[in-house]
């Protein structure tokens, strides 16, 4: 009974088959681009520039470090920074005009010396304001906003990397090589 239903009715079951067809693709579409999406989207944050900017104070100097370092597998270009309240650059200029419109490179790291002693800047914490876009594509804009916290600033120690093989002038030598290296 079922089979002559289904030759006399043979439209109905094709149509009926073709709409879950149907049905079906418009969903593997559906999944196929949220997935794509996702992708996409973590592509982007493992390529794109990651710049951050904090306050680095080595317990030998009297004073504060600004650092700015590009984290990111990008380059990026500094489209506006704004530190509350201002830091006292050694040149006197204001950090916001000092770095507009640099491009940094990818693990490349700026470093400003702090005009003031460590305990005055250590009594603040800073609120920083941070936009930037990627070189690769300068319509995706990227904005940080965060503090840079001081109140653990003065914990802070350092190892000392003396070779006894070496004379004091040349462990200087080499620490300020190692240092230069690493930057």
């Amino acid at each position: 009974k079922v089979i002559s239903w289904l030759n006399s009715n043979q439209g109905f079951v094709m149509s009926l088959l073709t709409l879950v067809y149907v049905g079906a693709t418009i969903v593997i579409v559906y999944y196929n681009r949220k997935s794509i999406r996702e992708i996409e989207k973590t592509r982007e944050e493992e390529s794109r520039p990651y710049i951050f900017m904090h306050l680095h104070r080595d317990p030998r100097d009297l004073c504060f470090y600004l650092r700015v370092k590009n984290y990111g597998k990008t380059g990026g270009i500094i489209k506006g920074i704004e530190i509350a309240p201002d830091l006292k650059l050694v040149d006197g200029e204001k950090i916001e005009v000092l770095l507009n419109n640099v491009i940094l490179a990818p693990n490349q790291m700026l470093q400003f010396i702090v005009l003031e002693r460590s305990e005055e800047t250590a009594k603040e914490n800073y609120n920083v304001k941070l936009r930037y876009q990627s070189t690769s594509n300068i319509e995706k804009m990227y904005e940080e906003d965060y503090s840079l916290l001081t109140q653990y600033s003065t914990l802070m120690g350092y190892t000392d990397n003396k070779n006894s093989a070496l004379s004091e002038t040349e462990n200087a030598l080499r620490n300020i090589a190692n240092y230069l290296d690493s930057i």
